[in-house]
């Protein structure tokens, strides 16, 4: 059995910002602490990033032939359960090609029509990679592993990061023999959206595999790891 392990590594989806931490004047009778919470999770959506490439000396066949192959390849995954909302263009460029040996002269035309599609049938994108490339499909650019929804997963995350602040205060206190421990303010670090993508070596195994006439008895495998969302706080509390 064909088997093309990727292993999509997936980054924190927050990431914590290079903001100095408490870089301002604090009253006395204060401890300042940061807390992170992570929280693990599945993925539940996989997005797929395809292409496809033609050439021609004419630059109207090669886009004839390039939009014939991009829309079988888009039949074919929508009769596999895709729907034709999470098909989406990313790219499209018409270029001269040039021999840039004889002068510079025009030998012809390449087309790249790039596209995306999205799946919650996370387990199964090895198969819908296998569908497009035996459709036509000629590169592919990576699967990418993320969470369709993942507010609630950070809520749980910044509630541990909290309580992490909170003890770890609490630690501090007991060690200098301070009590009547109260928060002075939280604040919570700014975050952005972020994971990475599949081995980039997958696109060549894929397609070559193709080409050298494998067959659709031997699946593409693809394999994920969980999705770690990290929320972090600066805290600062008072004491007697």
């Amino acid at each position: 059995m064909k088997k093309l392990i990727c292993s999509a590594v997936i980054a924190s989806m927050f990431i914590m910002s290079a903001v100095p931490v408490f870089a301002y004047d604090l009253p006395e009778n204060t401890i300042a602490v940061s807390g992170r919470g992570i929280v693990s999770v599945e993925p539940d959506t996989a997005q797929i990033s395809l292409g496809v490439v033609t050439s021609n000396s004419d630059a109207a066949k090669a886009q004839e032939e390039n939009n014939r192959i991009y829309n079988n390849v888009c039949e074919s995954l929508k009769a596999a359960g895709i729907k034709e909302d999470d098909i989406k263009s990313t790219w499209y460029y018409v270029y001269t090609e040039r021999d840039y040996e004889n002068n510079n002269e025009v030998t012809g035309y390449r087309v790249e029509n790039s596209f995306t599609v999205k799946t919650n049938d996370k387990d199964n994108a090895g198969k819908y990679v296998d569908i497009a490339v035996s459709s036509g499909a000629t590169e592919v650019n990576g699967i990418s592993f993320s969470i369709e929804n993942p507010r609630e997963y950070y809520d749980l995350a910044l509630k541990q990061a909290l309580l992490n602040a909170q003890n770890s205060a609490e630690t501090i206190k007991d060690a200098i023999g301070a009590d009547n421990l109260s928060i002075y303010s939280i604040e919570e670090q700014s975050s952005r959206f972020s994971y990475s993508t599949t081995n980039g070596v997958f696109e060549e195994k894929a397609v070559a595999d193709y080409g050298a006439g494998s067959s659709a008895s031997m699946p593409t495998e693809i394999t994920y790891d969980d999705i770690e969302i990290t929320a972090n706080v600066n805290a600062v509390y008072k004491f007697n």
